[in-house]
């Protein structure tokens, strides 16, 4: 399937996190954190009710300060209200609205929904709530994006229509940040996972299982000092590949200076 602006992005960051703080009202959320989503990640969002999922989801979308979002980026977004779906039109009319996909990749999709034959026509309002979230999610999916954010898309479906969903956005070659609290959903999709607890925000790099898996050691004064250096190194590449200038470049060549220096204390 082709995906918009996909060379453009490459694997450069897509959207990046820079000392953005939640809130709402005087209820702190989580404190000032960093990080980049890449070109490609499939990210799981997790933590308790009440953390701060959603609101990290809509200060993405409404681009706030302490968002960057690519210029090739373009977003889609499913939300549980299914509000993008017109419920006078049919399955077909509905996705090919937004979509300048193949008309057979677009039925091969469905097929893989399970909307087959004459399905495809029938009209939005007879469906039951699981299929309105299918059609919502291929409208989605094969739209002119590269980059979904999913606010528990597995909410209502069977087992059947979550393994596809599953398959397809392992397939897709865009960018998917997604909401869910469906375990074997996180386990089978994501290859990051951002971590709201103890009013902290953290991005790990790796999946469910090596997320639950992992223990942080304590770390002396050197290696403490090397993982500030690794991390501003991130944030750095991260606003090169969006937006280079001298200073930036000096920066970076004044850290991997740093970092070979606490290199050599290490040994």
């Amino acid at each position: 399937m082709d995906v918009i602006n996909s060379t453009m992005l490459g694997n450069k960051v897509v959207i990046r996190v820079e000392n953005l703080e939640g809130r709402i009202g005087e209820r702190l959320l989580w404190e000032k954190t960093s990080f980049p989503i890449f070109s490609g990640d499939k990210v799981a969002i997790i933590g308790n009710n009440g953390v701060g999922k959603t609101t990290f989801i809509k200060k993405i979308l409404s681009n706030e300060e302490g968002i960057e979002i690519s210029p090739s980026a373009k977003i889609g977004y499913f939300s549980q209200n299914l509000d993008i779906l017109d419920v006078d039109k049919s399955i077909l009319e509905n996705v090919m609205a937004s979509s300048q996909q193949d008309p057979s990749l677009v039925r091969t999709v469905l097929g893989r929904l399970h909307f087959f034959r004459d399905d495809v026509h029938k009209k939005v309002h007879v469906l039951s709530g699981g299929e309105r979230v299918k059609v919502a999610f291929a409208k989605i999916f094969l739209s002119e994006i590269n980059t979904m954010i999913l606010d528990e898309p597995t909410n209502y479906l069977d087992i059947t229509a979550m393994e596809a969903l599953e398959s397809l956005l392992k397939e897709y070659k865009g960018t998917v940040v997604f909401v869910s609290h469906d375990r074997k959903f996180i386990e089978k999709v994501a290859n990051k996972i951002v971590a709201l607890e103890d009013k902290g925000m953290r991005m790990f790099d790796g999946d469910y299982q090596s997320f639950m898996n992992f223990k942080p050691k304590s770390l002396d004064e050197t290696e403490q000092q090397l993982m500030v250096i690794e991390t501003k190194l991130s944030d750095v590449l991260s606003r090169l590949s969006i937006a280079p200038t001298p200073e930036l470049e000096r920066e970076f060549q004044e850290l991997l200076i740093q970092k070979r220096e606490y290199k050599r204390k290490e040994e």
